[in-house]
Order: structure tokens, then sequence, then C-alpha cells
């Protein structure tokens, strides 16, 4: 039993000098107790709306003040035409706007059922459902208390508009956000095992004593991943239209190019981590750890980024997946023009110019 008890003691010692074992036994479960537990809800939290009042009156006043007073919204701000509540739905800026009509007051007044138009962006059904929920609710409630037994009628006549996904699929959310993880998954995570491959097998060393330069032996690395991204964002989009009946609203060049820049920075951060890790297993560790994760939870891919705490909302800024993911569905699904997705693509840019720079100083760094 001594040799025993001396190998699990060899055992936990071996432990905990390896820092990759350390990091994923005790820093990983916290990490992904915390994004789980902040990231995964959902409940409305400080949504953001905008009101459109044709009546400015105090009622209509004490309603909006009302809604954007709980906890569920925030008020954006008041808002003068139609044209810029269209623009703040397809920027996605707002998630509701709440239309009040003309001689609203006056209605109540007289005892007829004045009418509230709740205007919501409905690419995801689940939140579009309970955010009609919580302002029909607030809105009526104050409506009663204003009234109490004075009026007549003690209702108001609530209705809804979900705009760019009027019969609430779900397919209209996910599939942009499943496009995007396809997309990261394969450009990442094989560029960056398929380089470390190359290195653990020594095929690098002979390929960098070849008359090729460097440059050329990593970019003929990844332009079959770039390739082959291409006939994988054609065929999601067929199978889109075909399969789950989304109408795609925008231009489909729009679409490839933002995939193909997307992609680009999917291949800079794979070469990325293949300057920084000598195992393959290293590197499926750091490309499904550091950045498949994220990629999943703090995109929006999944769960609203509004609803998550202010924390994670300002992590969510790095993730690369967020930017093309919502500039995907403004295309795909609203059929905004690229000046509605200038600041992803310029977004997007950036994040490929800093990747490239910093895998171009390691590998010389690594030539040396």
């Amino acid at each position: 039993m001594e040799k025993f008890f001396a190998f699990v003691l060899k055992e936990f010692r071996q432990i905990s000098r390896d820092k990759r074992s350390v990091a994923i036994l005790f820093i990983l479960p916290v990490l992904l107790l915390l994004l789980f537990g902040f990231a995964i809800t959902n409940e409305i939290r400080e949504s953001k709306f905008a009101v459109l009042d044709f009546d400015k009156s105090a009622l209509t006043s004490a309603i909006a003040e009302r809604i954007g007073a709980s906890e569920y919204f925030s008020l954006f701000k008041p808002l003068q035409t139609k044209a810029e509540m269209e623009g703040l739905l397809a920027r996605g800026t707002v998630k509701t706007v709440v239309v009040f009509e003309a001689d609203f007051e006056k209605k109540a007044a007289r005892g007829e059922a004045p009418q509230i138009n709740i205007v919501i962006d409905a690419l995801d059904p689940n939140e579009a459902k309970n955010i009609y929920n919580y302002a029909s609710a607030i809105a009526s409630a104050e409506f009663a208390e204003r009234f109490g037994g004075n009026a007549p009628l003690k209702v108001v006549d609530v209705r809804t508009n979900m705009l760019f996904n009027p019969q609430l699929k779900s397919a209209y959310d996910f599939v942009p956000g499943v496009m995007g993880l396809i997309l990261f998954l394969i450009c990442t995570l094989m560029t960056s095992v398929g380089i470390v491959r190359e290195k653990e097998m020594g095929n690098m060393e002979i390929l960098l004593v070849s008359p090729m330069r460097p440059i050329y032996i990593i970019i003929a690395k990844v332009v079959p991943y770039f390739a082959l991204s291409v006939l994988i964002v054609a065929g999601c989009l067929v199978l889109a239209a075909a399969v789950f009946g989304i109408a795609i609203r925008g231009s489909v060049a729009l679409i490839f190019g933002l995939s193909m820049l997307y992609t680009l920075l999917a291949l800079t951060i794979g070469i990325t981590v293949s300057t920084l890790v000598n195992t393959q297993q290293t590197a499926m560790f750091i490309s499904t750890s550091v950045f498949m994760l994220p990629t999943v939870l703090l995109s929006g891919m999944i769960f609203p980024i509004e609803n998550m705490p202010r924390l994670l909302q300002y992590v969510s800024e790095i993730v690369p997946a967020k930017w093309y993911i919502s500039a995907l569905r403004s295309v795909m699904i609203k059929g905004c023009g690229i000046e509605f997705v200038a600041k992803n693509i310029a977004v997007m840019s950036a994040m490929i110019l800093f990747f490239a720079l910093l895998s171009l100083a390691k590998f010389k760094t690594r030539l040396e």
C-alpha cells in the first residue's frame, strides 16, 4: 500500500506542476460557472426602448416613464418620426418602440380604448414575447391606476407589430449564429491545429528552409479553408431558404463579403494561436476554451447580450463573432445595406490587422 500511495502522491505532484492541468481543473470550472450563471438567461433586463408619441400628453408621458422605470426596460430617447423608428430598429440600437396614437388621452377620457402599438425587433422570438408581455402589462397597469374608477373603460388597446420575423420562427435567430460558429470552428481550430501538427512532425522546419518564403507557406496553409468557407456560406444560405423558409432580404454579395471578412479574421486568429503554442493539444485547448466558449455565450448567438451584466457586455465587445453575427442578421434578415454594418466591418478589419501583426511578430521571434 505504501507504494500505491507513493504513486498517488507522485500523480498529485505531477498535476500541480503542469500549469495547463491546474488551469483546466481550477480556473476553467470557475469561469464556466460564472459565464453560464450570468450569460444564460431569458429574462429581460434593461432592454432599450424608444417612444414615438403622437399625443404628447401627460398620460402618455406617465406610461412611458413607468415602462422606463421598471427593471425590464431602459428608455433610449423619444422619437419624432416613423423613419427614425425604423432606423433604430434596423440597426439594433433598440429592441422596442412604444407608439402612442394621437388623441390618446382624450379617447381615454371619453371612455374609449386608446391604442398603444408596441413595435418589436422579433429576431429572437422568446425575447420578443417577453418584451410584449412586460410592456403591455406595465402600460395597462399605469392606465388603470391613472383613471381608477372614474373611467367607464379601464383597459387600453395594446397591439404589437413583430418586425423582421412576424411568424416568430426561431430559425431567423439561430441560423446566422450557427453560420458564425461554423466558420469560426473550421477556420480557427483547423488552421491552428493543422499548422502546429506540422511543427510537431518536424515538417515546418523543412518547409522553412525551402526557397518558399515563410509568409507564402502560411498563406498556402489557409487558402483551402478560405475556399471551403465560401462553399459553406453558400450551402448555409441555400439551406436557410429551402429548408427553414428564411427570406434573404439583403444583398447576397454583401453577405458573402461579410462572411469572407469574418473568415479572414478567424484564419488570422488560428495562425496567431499556432505561433504561440507547440502542441496540438494546447492549440485545441486555446481555440475551444479561449475563443470558442465566448463565441457561443457572449456573441449574442443564443443569449441576448443586452440582458447580461454590464461587465459581460463590455467583454462581448472583443468577441469577433458578435460583430459578424449582428451584421449578418442585419443584412440577411432585416435587409439592411452596407451603411448599417459599417461599424461591424471596421471592427472586424481592425481585429484582422491586430492578429496579423501579432502573428507576424511571434513568427519572426521563433525564426530567430
